[in-house]
C-alpha cells in the first residue's frame, strides 16, 4: 500500500501570549483603559461588568465574552457588585480572527470546560499569579509540566475555532449601554482633571495627555468641552488662577512665589493672566480680599 501524508489545514493558530488572567472584582472595581496591538478576550464567569470597546460602551452579562480587536480603546469595571472575569490576550495573525471584530459571543459548555484547562494549564506552568493586574508578560516555571504552555495554545485554539464555528454572537445593540459610555466619559474627564492638578507647575500637552488615556487629540477636546464648558488648556489655566486665589487670600506669598507655584513663566505672564480672569490684578485682588477680612 502507497501511503500519502495528509496535512491538516491551519486555520488558525496563536503565535503568543501577553497574558492570563483570572480577576475576582470588587464591586467598586475599575481598570484604566488602554490600547495594544494584539488581540483580548474578557469573558464574565460570574456577575455582569461594563466595557468600553473605543467609545462604544457594553454591558457584558454571565457566560459572554467580549474580543478587543489589535488597537482597539477598551475599559473594563464592576457593575456595582462582584464580578470574576477571564482575561485572556494573545496575538494571532490568522484570516479567521476576523470574525471575532465587535464580537459578543455567548460560550456553552464546552466552550467553558475549554476555559478551565486553559486557566488550570496556565496556573501549572507560569510563574506568576492570575491576579495580578499589572503584569507585562508571563514565564514559565522551570518545573513546569511538559509540554503546558503547547496546551495552553491548543485548548485556546480550539476554543476560538469552536466559537467560530457556532458564530453564538450577541446583537450589539441589545449589549449596548449609554449608561456605561457616560460613566466611562466621566472617568476619562476625571483622570484628566486628576492629571491637571496633580502638578500645577508642570507643561501640559495635549499629545501627553492623549499618551496617557490612549485616546485621539480630536475625540479627548471634544469630550472634555462637553462635560466641562471650556478647553483642557483652558480649564489647567483656570485651575492655576484658582490656586492663585487662594495663595493670594492666605497673605503669606509674594506674587513672584505665586506665579512660580502656580506654573506662570514670569509675574508679568501671571498678572495679565489673572486679570483676564477676574477682572483685576493680583494686588488689587489681594487688597479687597483684606477689605473683606476687615469688614
Amino acid at each position: 500500500m502507497n501511503y500519502r501524508a495528509f496535512t491538516p489545514k491551519n486555520v488558525l493558530s496563536v503565535d503568543s501570549f501577553f497574558s492570563i488572567h483570572y480577576f475576582a472584582y470588587a464591586k467598586n472595581f475599575v481598570f484604566t483603559g488602554e490600547r495594544h496591538d494584539f488581540w483580548e478576550m474578557a469573558y464574565v464567569d460570574n456577575g455582569d461588568v461594563g466595557v468600553m470597546a473605543d467609545t462604544t460602551g457594553y454591558t457584558l452579562r454571565q457566560g459572554e465574552a467580549i474580543f478587543h480587536k489589535p488597537m482597539e480603546y477598551h475599559n473594563i469595571w464592576a457593575n456595582g457588585r462582584y464580578a470574576h472575569v477571564l482575561i485572556l490576550s494573545f496575538s494571532s495573525k490568522s484570516p479567521l480572527m476576523a470574525f471575532f471584530k465587535n464580537k459578543i459571543l455567548t460560550l456553552d459548555q464546552e466552550d467553558k470546560r475549554l476555559l478551565q484547562k486553559i486557566i488550570e494549564e496556565a496556573r501549572r506552568t507560569f510563574v506568576e499569579p492570575l491576579d495580578i493586574v499589572d503584569l507585562p508578560c508571563v514565564s514559565e516555571r522551570t518545573d513546569a509540566p511538559a509540554g503546558g504552555s503547547q496546551l495552553v495554545r491548543i485548548y485556546t485554539e480550539a476554543l476560538l475555532i469552536g466559537l467560530a464555528r457556532k458564530n453564538s454572537a450577541v446583537p450589539h445593540a441589545e449589549r449596548i449601554s449609554e449608561a456605561a459610555a457616560d460613566e466611562n466619559e466621566d472617568k476619562i474627564v476625571q483622570a484628566i482633571r486628576d492629571y491637571l492638578a496633580a502638578d500645577l507647575t508642570r507643561e501640559v500637552t495635549l499629545d501627553d495627555i492623549c499618551a496617557m488615556l490612549c485616546f485621539s487629540k480630536t475625540y479627548l477636546k471634544a469630550l472634555f468641552k462637553k462635560r466641562m464648558g471650556m478647553g483642557i488648556i483652558q480649564y489647567f489655566i483656570h485651575m492655576k488662577i484658582k490656586a492663585a486665589k487662594c495663595m493670594i487670600g492666605d497673605g503669606e506669598m509674594t506674587c513672584s512665589q505665586i506665579a512660580e507655584a502656580c506654573g506662570f513663566s514670569s509675574v508679568h505672564y501671571f498678572s495679565r493672566t489673572f486679570k483676564a480672569h477676574t477682572g483685576m490684578t493680583p494686588t488689587a485682588y489681594a487688597r479687597s480680599v483684606q477689605n473683606r477680612k476687615l469688614l
